[in-house]
């Protein structure tokens, strides 16, 4: 998959900012021929004449997820982004589109629980758990509503595996398009878009913050179910 100049949000010496497109997994995976964003930034920036680097990542984002994530230039930055982000400096703000369960909260939803995985095979990957696990923090807040599909904003405090997909999972409203944990409404993958993000910069400290719009398949899917122009209330 070959990045676009559009891609770029942010870009210099140190940092690079991209909006990254669904189905591209992060890193490298077990298939050594599969393309991942890490050599899909180095061939960008490589055709734009940039130097490339050793690019890193200072966080992760599901393959089916789209947005916002940084990378490193150098391996001192992408340590430092880690630590960011590992800190809770950062801050992480997603877009969700869901199944509807009613009765719909009427302000901010603050779920709090620990996750770990599921050591039955045949549900979700990460579910709650009563004892160990590890400590997860979720803000939830409606931001539109459709017959049959919810429109989240949902702002991480802690930033656990899958944390996102299993909070609304435990609520009964799977991300659309998200077999895994049960989601009964179709989409080309689970309707999870990075939408904000804020963190100081690694090297001058200077407090960045960047925004992403919904990307063509999400807003597709919100229309396919009565949700028209959802980047109007996205953040």
């Amino acid at each position: 998959m070959e990045l676009k100049d559009d891609s770029i949000v942010y870009l210099d010496a140190a940092l690079l900012i991209l909006d990254k497109p669904p189905g591209l997994p992060v890193h490298a995976t077990l298939d050594p021929g599969r393309d991942h964003l890490l050599l899909a930034a180095a061939r960008l920036l490589a055709r734009r004449g940039e130097a490339i680097g050793e690019l890193g990542l200072g966080h992760r984002l599901d393959v089916g997820t789209s947005g916002l994530i940084a990378l490193g230039r150098h391996p001192d930055v992408t340590a430092k982004l880690a630590a960011e982000f590992a800190q809770r400096h950062v801050g992480k703000v997603y877009v969700a589109l869901t199944g509807r369960v009613d009765p719909l909260p009427d302000g901010p939803l603050d779920v709090r629980n620990h996750l770990g995985a599921n050591k039955d095979r045949r549900g979700p990957p990460i579910v709650a758990v009563r004892a160990g696990g590890d400590r997860a923090w979720t803000m939830l807040t409606v931001l539109a509503a459709g017959p049959d599909t919810v429109l989240w904003r949902a702002e991480l405090h802690t930033g656990r595996r899958h944390q996102i997909r299993a909070h609304l999972a435990g609520l009964g409203m799977p991300l659309l398009g998200d077999a895994a944990y049960g989601g009964q409404l179709p989409a080309a993958r689970p309707m999870l878009h990075a939408a904000r993000l804020t963190l100081p910069h690694p090297v001058t400290g200077e407090l960045l913050q960047f925004q992403s719009l919904l990307p063509p398949d999400f807003l597709a899917a919100a229309a396919r179910h009565g949700m028209a122009d959802v980047n109007a209330v996205a953040l």
